[in-house]
This record gives structure tokens, sequence and C-alpha cells, in this order.
């Protein structure tokens, strides 16, 4: 877990640097957990569309689906330039990658 919010890219770049990638919660239990250890506070996820507009690819492989029951309801809805992935209480929100949350890095298994 990192103590600093930072911008989703400088969150990715954290993580390379130690060797892993940013966490990319598996269940909506997992993401609860996360949230639980941040105190309730929002953090990044490691799924970006910022290379194709519609196309969520995570870290550690494979793309994700926009139907993903992690998603919150509505989401990812694109409203404006939300390209990078958000943990919230209620699921996934796609948001702006300027935004600074706190992150987890976690080695690729």
């Amino acid at each position: 877990m990192h103590d600093n919010a930072v911008a989703w890219e400088e969150g990715k770049q954290i993580c390379v640097e130690m060797g892993g990638v940013m966490v990319v919660p598996q269940s909506k239990e997992e993401l609860q957990h996360i949230l639980n250890m941040f105190n309730g506070q929002s953090f990044w996820i490691g799924c970006t569309d910022i290379v194709t507009e519609g196309t969520w690819v995570c870290f550690g492989g494979g793309t994700i689906d926009k139907q993903d029951e992690r998603w919150a309801a509505g989401e990812p809805n694109s409203n404006g330039n939300e390209d990078c992935a958000l943990g919230v209480g209620s699921g996934w929100l796609d948001f702006g990658c300027d935004g600074y949350f706190k992150f987890i890095c976690q080695r690729p298994a």
C-alpha cells in the first residue's frame, strides 16, 4: 500500500519500479477489503482504456468487459476524459487519470 496520493500514471510507474503492478480487485469482496485498508477512501485500480476508448485493459493481462459486475451501476460511462479505473464503495468507476488517489502495488503471480 502506497501512502501518497498520486495521479494514475505515476502510481503505475512506482509499481513498475518496485517490480509489480497496480492492484486489480478480482471480486466485490476483495474491493471492499481494500477499501477497508484505505479507511473507505477511493483508490486507483490497474485498468485503463487510454489506448482504445471503451477497451479496458488490466495489468496482469486481459481486458475487462463493460458489463463486468465489478463496475458500479452506470459505469464505465466515459463522461469526458475518464480513462483510468478507480475503486469506490459501490464498485469501479472510470475516472480522469489526473486525479490524486492512493494505490496498492502487487507482484504478478
